[in-house]
This record gives structure tokens, C-alpha cells and sequence, in this order.
């Protein structure tokens, strides 16, 4: 039975936020609200640190997971809308003579990155060149001269000749010039990107590297930015405003 000294000392401590619990008093409000907004705190601080971590590793993620870059952003364009940008790249279509009937089994699922070794060099030399090597033509599906106008190779959906292991699943870009010793130039820089684009946004592309990345090649060279084009590309990608349906340019 409380005395009326420890009943008035109880509702003082249970006035004030505190418990007694035999010989151990301890503070229940004050402490409780504080800890409370540091949970809070700490819980939306962790959270920002999951989200930048995810953005900052984004392009890995996808890469392991295989998630395509059109799938991340939901760009699905029709076909009509796909052939309009096509035609804006004034790419130079080329009738070719084939050695070899080729191999329509290419699921684009990689852009690799290719240079020509040397300046120069037409499609159609490159042609001529791999058919002597018994591949059955420009084992390349793209080629961009240093001016920035591109010329088709292989039909996209025909399997390439032009990074080992990697012909059935990618699409072949290559280069004119020495990137060991040139750099891209301008003009070359603008119509990769585009074409980049244009590819990423018809194909489930989910990785976008050079040929050294796939075999043991310098290949496209050291002056060749394939990680800073590869996000750029993706992030035109992700801007693509399918509405006007046309290509952020690249220095935008």
C-alpha cells in the first residue's frame, strides 16, 4: 500500500513521462518522440541512398538483368514510326553482290562498336575485303564514313561477321579512321549517336560496348568513347519524346 508521499511521487513521474519498474526508472516520453523522428530520418535517408544507387549503377543493372533500354523507358514505336526515323538518317542503302547466302538468325540484343583501322575505306572496299576472307561480305551492318554518312552493311537481322561469339545477338557499327591514333570526328560522333538511338529504341538492346569489350582486340581504339556515347545513348533513349518522334541531338 502506496503512502500518500509515493502516490504523489508516482504522478509526478507518470506526469512527466516516467516508469518505475522495481529499482529501475526510466524516461518513456521525451526519448520515445526523439527516437521516433530519427527512425524516421534514418528510414527516408536510407531510402535516397537505395534510389541513387540504383540510378548510379543503372546501366549495370540492366546489363545483368538483361532489361532492354525501350522496355526501362516503355518506348514502343510503331513501325511507321521506326521507318521516319530511319529516313531521317539519309542512310545510303547499298545493293551488294554476296558470296554467300546469308544467315537471317540475328536477335539484336548488343550495338558493338567497331573502327575501320585506317582512313580511306569505302563500304564497298570493306566489302570486297571480307568476301576474300570468306565471310560473304561486309560482315558489318552499319558503316559511317568520317563525314557522318552512313551506308548499310548486312541486312540487321542477318547474322554478322564481325565480333566472334556475338554475331547472332548484336548489331556491327563500324567506323572510318584509326582510333589508336584519330579521334572520332563531329560529324561521325552525331550520326553514331543517332543511329544508336534509332537502333535502341526498334531492337531489345540492353548493352551498348566496343569490340575490345567482347574479344581481345584494341578494336575500336583507345580515342574511342564507347562508355560516354553508350550513356549518352541510352539517355537519348529515355528522352526520345515519341509524340514529335524525333532524336534529342546529342550536344543538347
Amino acid at each position: 500500500m502506496r503512502t500518500c508521499f509515493e502516490k504523489r511521487s508516482y504522478d509526478i513521474m507518470e506526469k512527466n513521462g516516467i516508469e518505475r519498474r522495481g529499482s529501475v526508472i526510466r524516461k518513456t516520453k521525451g526519448i520515445l518522440v526523439k527516437d521516433k523522428w530519427w527512425n524516421y530520418l534514418f528510414i527516408v535517408m536510407l531510402i535516397i541512398a537505395v534510389l541513387c544507387t540504383i540510378n548510379y549503377f543503372r546501366y549495370d543493372i540492366m546489363n545483368i538483368y538483361k532489361v532492354s533500354y525501350r522496355k526501362m523507358y516503355q518506348k514502343n514505336l510503331a513501325e511507321d514510326k521506326l521507318n521516319e526515323i530511319r529516313n531521317n538518317l539519309n542512310i545510303q542503302d547499298i545493293d551488294y553482290e554476296w558470296g554467300e547466302e546469308l544467315n537471317y538468325v540475328n536477335v539484336p540484343k548488343k550495338i558493338i562498336y567497331h573502327h575501320a583501322a585506317a582512313n580511306g575505306f569505302t563500304a564497298e572496299s570493306i566489302h570486297e575485303s571480307h568476301k576474300k576472307k570468306g565471310w560473304g561480305g561486309i560482315g558489318y551492318h552499319y558503316y559511317i564514313r568520317k563525314d557522318g554518312t552512313i551506308y548499310s552493311g548486312r541486312p540487321e537481322t542477318a547474322e554478322g561477321a564481325h565480333t566472334k561469339g556475338k554475331n547472332k545477338e548484336s548489331i556491327g557499327i563500324c567506323l572510318e579512321g584509326n582510333f589508336e591514333e584519330d579521334r572520332l570526328s563531329l560529324e561521325q560522333l552525331e550520326s553514331l549517336y543517332e543511329l544508336s538511338v534509332y537502333i535502341g529504341l526498334k531492337y531489345d538492346i540492353y548493352e551498348i560496348v566496343g569490340h575490345r569489350d567482347q574479344w581481345n582486340t584494341l578494336c575500336p581504339g583507345k580515342n574511342f568513347p564507347v562508355e560516354s556515347i553508350a550513356k549518352k545513348v541510352v539517355n537519348g533513349i529515355r528522352d526520345f519524346d515519341v509524340e514529335e518522334n524525333k532524336i534529342i541531338p546529342i550536344l543538347e
